[in-house]
């Protein structure tokens, strides 16, 4: 016997059942998104210091529940709104709750200064950051938040005097320029080529008044113009020329025969203290991958340690020649790698060898802190001295070091014995000066001569 209103009140109760519970659902995530108005977070990338004539501005919004909706940038200065940025982001379907579409985080940026907006006058306006997301909070806008800081507005770029002249640098060597900043300067130094030297205060009660070491690489185009950069918190910027004459410098050329004896006693020790650098199928092309690829790796890590450098400078006579050494090789060789007859590489000598004896005690060239004490690639044992505004002293090849990192040193210290690991042919120091990273003339720095006339008499002033 047939039932059908029985089998079809079943069926209408269970899509009752359905259809509440849907209902259910869906009124809870109403309510979840009525009840919860918090906005999202808004976090500067870079701080502000001030706003130039195009200063970046940079944020990350972000929230952990909600969907960004919204997202401007606004300046207001008296009664005038200079609107920097309003973003209306995507918006999903309301039924895709669950979607992972990349919206909960995101950052942003814009620029604002007199070139958007010429109406800006110097003084003070407000930097108001705003953002919202699509919770159904503060009457179904959503929740929303923002940042206000007060910033001062400069559209001048710093001034520049130079206070030392004249500068006289050699290709391959260093100078020391003396100039004044206007206040609210935030950075400055020489830019040579797409080289940027740092300066520093001349001393702490100084600041405006800097000092800055330079160089002109041994690679570098004599020609190559040099450039004082100061830079303001606003990032307003200005370029500023200074007397100086470069003079250019041919280095000498040399030839290396690679036996493999050699390539057999220097190469594994060095692969082996060295983590990810892999075989590359023969002695010889590890022997070439280490000689180039690791050298320029060393020289960017040289760059590195430079960035651990104390704003004052730390010595205060000429630095020490290791006593009684015989110099082997010097400064900007160009060398040839000769192997079984045939040129296989070339590279550039960064240093002075010195020899004395096998493990002859090395001594700091200046009083210094010790930045660098242990394996170092090419260079093997090797210790990297600071002495200060970007100036340090390496120290490699050794046998033995007997200092630690964060040391104090003083001039004349034995601080290691010489060696020969890393690539070393025998027993020698590898000794070279450092400007910021860049390998400069050790010659320069041993002359007691050139120490008086290029950084004593410029800065006599100010001790």
């Amino acid at each position: 016997m047939e039932r059908p209103d029985r089998f079809s009140s079943r069926g209408i109760g269970a899509g009752l059942v359905i259809l509440i519970l849907v209902s259910m659902g869906l009124l809870a995530i109403v309510g979840y998104k009525a009840t919860r108005r918090a906005g999202p977070i808004i976090t500067l990338r870079t701080p502000l210091k001030g706003i130039g004539q195009s200063t970046e501005v940079a944020f990350e919004a972000s929230d952990e529940r909600h969907r960004l909706k919204r997202v401007e940038i606004e300046l207001l200065q008296g009664d005038q709104v200079f609107h920097v940025m309003d973003t209306a982001l995507p918006t999903p379907p309301w039924w895709k709750f669950w979607s992972g579409d990349g919206l909960h985080k995101k950052e942003f940026s814009a620029r604002a200064g007199r070139k958007e907006f010429p109406e800006l006058v110097e003084g003070h306006a407000t930097l108001r950051i705003g953002a919202i997301n699509d919770s159904w909070g503060n009457y179904f806008r959503g929740g929303s938040s923002e940042i206000m800081t007060d910033l001062p507005m400069r559209f001048t770029p710093p001034q520049v005097q130079v206070l030392s002249f004249p500068q006289y640098v050699n290709q391959g060597g260093a100078e020391l320029v003396v100039f004044k900043v206007t206040p609210g300067t935030s950075e400055s130094g020489v830019q040579v080529g797409d080289y940027f030297f740092p300066s520093w205060p001349v001393k702490e009660s100084m600041e405006y008044t800097r000092l800055c070491l330079f160089a002109y690489p041994y690679n570098m185009d004599p020609a190559t113009p040099a450039k004082i950069l100061a830079r303001d918190d606003a990032g307003n910027e200005t370029l500023s020329n200074f007397s100086y004459r470069v003079f250019p410098k041919k280095f000498r050329a040399d030839t290396i025969q690679v036996t493999d004896g050699f390539m057999a006693r220097v190469v594994p020790p060095i692969m082996s203290q060295t983590p990810g650098i892999e075989e590359q199928g023969s002695l010889l092309k590890d022997f070439l991958f280490v000689n180039g690829e690791l050298r320029r790796t060393n020289a960017r890590e040289l760059v590195a340690f430079s960035q651990k450098t104390a704003p004052h400078f730390l010595w205060t006579q000429p630095f020490l020649q290791l006593g009684n050494s015989k110099v082997e090789a010097s400064f900007a060789d160009n060398r040839t790698y000769i192997y079984n007859g045939q040129v296989v590489d070339h590279q550039t000598h960064l240093g002075f060898d010195l020899a004395v004896t096998e493990h002859s005690p090395v001594v700091a060239a200046n009083y210094g802190v010790v930045v660098h004490a242990g394996f170092f690639g090419i260079y093997g044992n090797a210790i990297i001295l600071d002495h200060g505004c970007g100036l340090q002293t390496l120290y490699a090849h050794l046998s033995s070091i007997d200092v630690q990192s964060g040391e104090k040193v003083k001039r004349g210290q034995e601080i290691g014995r010489s060696g020969q690991t890393g690539l070393a042919g025998g027993d020698h120091l590898h000794f070279t000066t450092l400007l910021d990273g860049i390998p400069v003339n050790p010659v320069e720095w041993w002359d007691p001569h050139w120490i008086q006339d290029r950084i004593d008499k410029k800065l006599s002033g100010y001790r």
